[in-house]
């Protein structure tokens, strides 16, 4: 506490700037970088945010996608870090840091980087969000029991569509998107799926896996009947 005194004494004046200001910076980008990344990558982000009183909701098919992908922790991290750092500037420079309120400035700071990760991920997630709605309509699971239970019975397009509903009542909105690209792709394989959502073979393949199993868990249950272990898209 007393090295963050003196330095921000002498940063206040040098008016926060000259060679001293840019090195503080590039020290500060790189610690709320990293940890920003590390928080992202093992999921405890929102955990983090929340013992700091910062609420947001924020699904969980979300996160893991953010923990699954380096490439989207970097955008938000990127976004996170910049905002966190100008916002954090201008406070130092308003003398809203005060040393004797026990913070120290690299624990200000991440303050300001979690405040700004709600932001960064709010960005975020409306385009993730709208590039999913693309592939899903505002009733995704009807217009799919209309398609697959044409020519059935009333009383079989009622248990259909309760099935599917049952099985996606959970599901993300990528799972979603996926099966409906299933069954718009008869025969086509994961990797195709894939390709229309800007996702890997590999992401689709567990995507399936676990909306599989949660047909058979209710299956097994006796919630619905056994689904086949066929699949629309093979691999």
């Amino acid at each position: 506490m007393a090295a963050d005194r003196e330095l921000y004494e002498r940063l206040v004046a040098d008016e926060f700037t000259g060679p001293r200001f840019e090195l503080f910076r590039e020290e500060l980008w790189r610690y709320g970088w990293r940890a920003m990344l590390k928080w992202m990558g093992d999921g405890t982000i929102i955990e983090r945010c929340r013992e700091h009183d910062i609420l947001f909701s924020a699904p969980w098919p979300e996160i893991e996608e953010i923990k699954r992908r380096p490439d989207i922790r970097e955008e938000i991290a990127s976004f996170c870090v910049h905002l966190a750092l100008t916002r954090f500037i201008e406070l130092l420079e308003v003398g809203y840091w005060k040393p004797d309120k026990g913070a120290t400035l690299r624990t200000f700071f991440i303050g300001s980087c979690l405040f700004a990760f709600r932001d960064a991920y709010k960005n975020w997630a409306a385009g993730y969000r709208r590039n999913l709605k693309l592939f899903l309509g505002p009733a995704a699971s009807g217009e799919l029991v209309e398609r697959e239970g044409r020519g059935l019975g009333q009383e079989h397009m009622a248990v259909l569509r309760e099935t599917l509903d049952l099985i996606l009542e959970d599901a993300s909105m990528e799972a979603r998107a996926i099966c409906e690209l299933m069954l718009t792709m008869p025969g086509g394989t994961q990797e195709e799926v894939g390709k229309k959502l800007g996702k890997s073979r590999k992401s689709v393949e567990r995507h399936i896996s676990r909306v599989r199993a949660r047909a058979l868990n209710l299956a097994a249950a006796g919630t619905i009947l056994r689904p086949s272990t066929s699949s629309a898209v093979t691999a």
